[in-house]
């Protein structure tokens, strides 16, 4: 949390470092190296990033043994 979600002036949160493009495939592109992803822009809010997390989130929300018992809680 400390190092990649930062809160905004305005209340809402930014989920930082995320990878704005990732992928394999295309000739001469996405070799899957490193030096590929390492490469590749980082922006704030990237969908690939923001979308997991607010699910780890929710996980992460639910009570303690709800989360151990591996049970839907609805």
């Amino acid at each position: 949390m400390d190092r990649f979600v930062k809160e905004n002036p305005d209340g809402t949160i930014s989920l930082t470092d995320c990878c704005s493009v990732a992928g394999l495939g295309g000739k001469g592109m996405r070799s899957g190296t490193f030096e590929y992803y390492i490469s590749e822009p980082v922006i704030d809010n990237d969908c690939k990033g923001v979308g997991p997390f607010i699910w780890a989130s929710l996980e992460y929300s639910l009570p303690a043994k709800s989360r151990d018992s591996g049970a839907a809680v609805r």
